[in-house]
């Protein structure tokens, strides 16, 4: 059996840790799941950005190219890792806000179609931002809060989310990867049986966008938050 320097040493990615501030140190990073390393081309076009754009075009910018970059920008993550078509995803604010903002929307969607439904569904180890959110939204929107008890060493389970889901279910919000097991969730089939409720779902991607295969498009998500800090290596 090969040792681990024979394995690294045949590893066909082993040349883009080159591409990474820090990279000749001897530091093993596991962290990226909280904030990636920096690209070394990074600080280049920021300099670039500063000097010539901020700098030299000033106000211009705004009309040249900048209104746009949230759209063009968004475009082209869809493409590269998101499985999105062209004008459905835009940078934006923080999760948090992106989080209220997009569960608002949802409860008021459902409300306003008459559709009776008063529960937003989430797990219990869902990571806390989401689950503060959905606390909030559910006290402004008047709904209340259905739990999934899981194995923290695991995630949600199809089987586990059919149990809850039913005419009641307004939204029901999950994380694509469990933030502390790792467990990568079945999102094609957890949407199918949410929609077979009625329910509208809304996919937390941060630990999964840059990390693991993700196809929006084609599991018929309705909505989906992300960050650009942790494995798009994005900066804070």
């Amino acid at each position: 059996m090969p040792d681990s320097a024979e394995l690294d040493a045949a590893d066909p990615l082993a040349t883009y840790r080159d591409r990474f501030v820090g990279a000749e140190t001897p530091l093993v990073y596991f962290d990226g799941n909280s904030l990636g390393r920096p690209l070394r081309v990074t600080g280049r076009r920021l300099a670039e950005f500063v000097d010539h754009e901020w700098g030299g075009r000033l106000i211009r910018g705004w009309d040249e190219r900048w209104f746009d970059l949230p759209r063009t920008l968004g475009d082209r993550l869809g493409e590269v890792c998101l499985g999105a078509g062209p004008g459905q995803v835009a940078i934006g604010d923080s999760t948090t806000v992106l989080l209220y903002k997009l569960m608002r929307a949802a409860v008021a969607a459902q409300q306003q179609a008459g559709t009776g439904r008063t529960e937003i569904v989430l797990d219990r180890d869902q990571f806390p931002t989401d689950r503060y959110v959905a606390d909030g939204v559910a006290r402004e929107a008047g709904l209340t809060l259905r739990w999934i008890e899981v194995d923290t060493t695991a995630g949600v389970s199809a089987d586990q989310l059919a149990e809850v889901v039913g005419p009641r279910t307004a939204l029901v919000v999950l994380n694509h990867v469990a933030y502390r097991s790792a467990w990568l969730a079945d999102a094609p089939e957890l949407t199918r049986i949410a929609h077979e409720a009625g329910a509208l779902v809304l996919w937390d991607l941060c630990h999964s966008a840059g990390s693991v295969p993700v196809q929006l498009d084609a599991w018929n998500v309705d909505l989906a938050v992300g960050c650009t800090y942790k494995y798009l290596n994005g900066g804070p």
